[in-house]
Order: C-alpha cells, then sequence, then structure tokens
C-alpha cells in the first residue's frame, strides 16, 4: 500500500513569469501538421497475406493455398524470389523474401489496404542485420505518402476470429514502416522482449481495436513482454523532422514521440566525410498523441528513448487511456539545443497507477529543457482522477490548470488507490543488443541499403536495468517541487508535493 504525504506551501505568483518563459522558448515555428486520423487509405486495392504453415519452431513447413494473388482470404498473397536478395551474403536481406514487404512494394506507388489474413511471424529468418545481432530489422519498401492501412478486420470479417490472425514479433526483428499507416483491429503478439514497431518520422494512426499481448501468457502485465511504439527510427537520425502519431489502443511496453536510439555513431567515409549519425539534430518536432483505451506499462517519452541525442522540441498530448508508468517529456539522452520547449498537454485518461509525471528524466544528459510546460486546462474527467496525475508530478516550470482551480483544491478530491496484489512474472532482461549499423540516415528505400559491418553493443536498449534502478532510487520517496527563479526578484508559487512512487 503507497503513502502520500502532500505539503502544500501556495504564494503569491507574478505575471513577469510568463514575460520569462518567452524569453527563453525557442523562437522556431512548429511544422504544420497532419492529423494522423484523417489518414485513408490512398487507394482501394487490397492484398491479403499469411505465412505458409510454420511447425513449432517458427520453420515454414507446407504451401499456401489458392493461386498466390493475395485477391482474398483464399487467395493469399505468396512470396516470390526478389530479384535484391542475395541468400549467400554475410548478411541477407531476409525481410526481402516476405509477404509483408512485398505486399508494401506492390502498393508502392497508390497504397492501399493489407489485410493480415493469418499469423504472419517475424524473427531471425525475416529480419536483416548483423549477423547473431540480438535487434535486426524487418522493412517496408519506402511507400511515403501513399496512405497503408493494415488490419484484420475487412468486408465484415475478422480474421482474428476465423483464423487466428496476427503479427508475431520474435527476438531479433524489429519492424520498420517507410510511409503514412493506419493500424485498426489487428492483433501484435510479443514472443521476445523489448521489441519495438517504428514509424521513421510518417504521420501514423494506431486506431481502434489494436489488441497487444505477450506470447506466452504468464507474462502478462509484464512491461517488457509488450510491443513499444517509436515515432522516428529505430536508430538513424537526421536533420530538422518530424515525427506524428496518434495511439488510440493497444498495450505498449514504452510509446516513445522521437527515435527509439541506439548508440551515437557516426560512419567515416573514405573521403574523410561523415555519412550518418543516430542523433535527431537541428529543429527536430517530436509530437504524439495518446488517447481511447490505450494502456502503457513502461514509459512514455517525448523525445529519444535512449542512445542517440535530441535537439527540437516535442510535445505529448494525452486524452484518455491507461497508465502505470513513467511520462519523461524528455528522455534520457536530454536535448542538444539550449531552447527547447517540452510540452505535455494531459485532458483525460486513468492514472491511479501511474508512477511519475517529469519534465525530463532524472539526471538525463545534455540539456534540460528551457521551458517545460503541464497543461491540465482541458481536463475532461473528475478531480479526483485529475488529483491522481497531479500527486506524481515532478518539476516543471509552468503549470496550467483550468479558471478557478488549484493544486490545493485538486488535491483536496485525492483518495489512495488500492494496490493490486502482486501476481506478475519478473521479466528476463535482454542481452546486449547489436543495431545492423547499416542504415543511412536519409529515409532510403531499403531495398539500397548496404550490408552491415561488425556491430558493437548498443548501449541503452537493455532497459530492463535503468529502469529497475529507477524504481529502487523512487521508492522511498521524494520532494517534488515546482519552482520559478529566474534572477528577477519575484516571489513565485511553490507547490511541495511528497509522495511514494509505485514500486
Amino acid at each position: 500500500m503507497k503513502n502520500f504525504a502532500k505539503l502544500l506551501i501556495v504564494a503569491v505568483a507574478v505575471t513577469l513569469i510568463a514575460s520569462l518563459f518567452a524569453l527563453t522558448a525557442s523562437a522556431a515555428a512548429a511544422p504544420e501538421l497532419v492529423d494522423p486520423r484523417t489518414l485513408t487509405p490512398a487507394s482501394e486495392r487490397v492484398i491479403f497475406i499469411k505465412d505458409a504453415p510454420r511447425d513449432e519452431n517458427n520453420q515454414v513447413v507446407g504451401e499456401l493455398e489458392g493461386d498466390g494473388s493475395g485477391s482474398d482470404a483464399n487467395n493469399p498473397f505468396k512470396i516470390i524470389d526478389h530479384e535484391s536478395y542475395d541468400p549467400s551474403a554475410t548478411s541477407p536481406k531476409n525481410y526481402l523474401q516476405t509477404a509483408f514487404y512485398q505486399a508494401t512494394e506492390l502498393l508502392k506507388d497508390e497504397g492501399g489496404t493489407i489485410v493480415i489474413c493469418g499469423p504472419v511471424y517475424f524473427g531471425p529468418n525475416e529480419a536483416y542485420g548483423a549477423p547473431g545481432a540480438a535487434t535486426q530489422d524487418v522493412w517496408t519498401v519506402k511507400y511515403g505518402d501513399k496512405t497503408i492501412k493494415f488490419t484484420s478486420v475487412y468486408d465484415g470479417v475478422d480474421y482474428r476470429e476465423t483464423a487466428d490472425a496476427k503479427i508475431i514479433v520474435d527476438t531479433p526483428a524489429e519492424i520498420g514502416i517507410y510511409g503514412q499507416s493506419i493500424w485498426e483491429n489487428i492483433d501484435i503478439v510479443t514472443a521476445g522482449t523489448y521489441r519495438v514497431l517504428s514509424f521513421n518520422n510518417y504521420a501514423t494512426l494506431v486506431g481502434e481495436g489494436v489488441n497487444c499481448y505477450p506470447a506466452d501468457e504468464a507474462f502478462e502485465g509484464v512491461a517488457a513482454n509488450y510491443i513499444s511504439l517509436s515515432g522516428g527510427h529505430r536508430y538513424s537520425g537526421g536533420v530538422d523532422l518530424t515525427t506524428n502519431f496518434v495511439v488510440q489502443s493497444g498495450t505498449y511496453n514504452s510509446i516513445v514521440a522521437g527515435e527509439w536510439g541506439v548508440n551515437n555513431q557516426k560512419k567515416l567515409k573514405e573521403d574523410g566525410s561523415i555519412s550518418w549519425t543516430n542523433n535527431l539534430e537541428g529543429n527536430t518536432s517530436a509530437n504524439v498523441v495518446i488517447e481511447g483505451t490505450t494502456t502503457v506499462y513502461g514509459e512514455i517519452s517525448g523525445t529519444n528513448k535512449q542512445g542517440a541525442d535530441f535537439s527540437g522540441n516535442t510535445t505529448i498530448t494525452i486524452n484518455g487511456g491507461n497508465y502505470e508508468c513513467d511520462i519523461n517529456v524528455v528522455g534520457k539522452t536530454g536535448m542538444l539545443n539550449a531552447d527547447g520547449t517540452a510540452t505535455l498537454k494531459i485532458n483525460g485518461g486513468n492514472f491511479a497507477n501511474a508512477w511519475s509525471i517529469n519534465n525530463a528524466v532524472a539526471g538525463c544528459s545534455n540539456n534540460m529543457p528551457a521551458v517545460s510546460i503541464l497543461d491540465f486546462s482541458g481536463w475532461t474527467g473528475d478531480l479526483a482522477g485529475l488529483a491522481y496525475a497531479v500527486a506524481v508530478v515532478t518539476e516543471f516550470s509552468e503549470i496550467k490548470f483550468a479558471d478557478g482551480l488549484t493544486v490545493e483544491k485538486v488535491l483536496e478530491n485525492y483518495v489512495e488507490p488500492t494496490e493490486p496484489a502482486e501476481t506478475e512474472p519478473e521479466a528476463t532482461e535482454p542481452e546486449a543488443t547489436t543495431p545492423a549499423e547499416s542504415q543511412p540516415a536519409e529515409a532510403t528505400d531499403p531495398v539500397e541499403e548496404t550490408e552491415p559491418e561488425a556491430s558493437t553493443p548498443s548501449e541503452g536498449e537493455n532497459e530492463g536495468e535503468d529502469k529497475a534502478d529507477e524504481k529502487e532510487e523512487g521508492g522511498n520517496g521524494w520532494i517534488l517541487w515546482v519552482a520559478i527563479a529566474a534572477g528577477v526578484v519575484v516571489v513565485a508559487a511553490i507547490i511541495v508535493v511528497v509522495l511514494k512512487k509505485k514500486k
């Protein structure tokens, strides 16, 4: 049972604070964003895919029925030997030999819908990377703004019910999508731990009816055994990029507005120039909206998850969902720029079991955000629900409420939640992972990628130990200060909340 002690000291606030924020905020204008909720398949073309029969070791042991055209569930698409596939290569591009890739290639110029009408498995024989690496990539073709929908429900038939349709992501596979996409009414099953689906800086809607769960039901509720989402690339960065996605359903380990992130590495060309970097540099704009029935068990990060550096601004908007996690508007690598703005808008959601809400990860590298705004002014729930969120807030430079509300009034409605019995098994931490180290910073067509060189352990991808340490450090409670002091003679509002973080 968690015990909370709340000490509140409210002083007179002054209007000079607003002008202080204006001076420190980035002058760069926010880019015009496509609302992912408005995305629709770019054409009416539909391709049905599923795997040929597999044995208990996920090896293909049979043939698909039908004519292989992909025209319907009785004639699912049959893969062909891809012209760019070289099975004798040190690191074969196995993803080229999947129906998943080849279906996106067929829809590259017009978009459309891919119906997952049976099990589709991604493991070592479907992924591409350094031999023996614990993280390897499964890519789509680069199809850009020709939106593709991925679903298991089509023309009134739910193939999850009729044919056990699902996408299974097993170690070492990670999935990267090179175009605008919609994910609806689909099951994403995680057979390994710490797997990620990355949207490579393309607008994305993870809509309704998405179910995510571990392949082994013994790990239900264990964060590491659920898929994670990243708005950027898994490890390749760029300059002045934008990420933008909406999540309306599904259960996740982490949701990351920026890049998933591995080591900050640069590759030196023969002429001495640098060919790529993992950082998101310049004026990156990272944006994610989370709502509906979404559940997060691990972390929400507004910048990069780990490893690579981030420069720019970030906005997280939460309209609903369930949160048993940390919410960090700035991730562990901080911000390269000294004028970054980090904004968290919380309009709804269940925060009764939330761990913490922070402007940045404690002890993050590089810079803290110059301005960090926590905006509750659009809250649509009751005050008791809002109190759960407010009770786990740490330091922000500005906190907003609807007219008439103060921290004191909100916390008067706080009721200590009942903590569920501990029944979860512990997640087995993954071994040190190794990225393919082959993807250039530019989002080029994966078919043209060069083969990976020998890789090095990917610092930060093994997040289990970091999370355990973080929870242990916070387990005995801390004083949360919300204060503003900027070298001007003002009297600022100081809020002190003493609480225990969920273990």
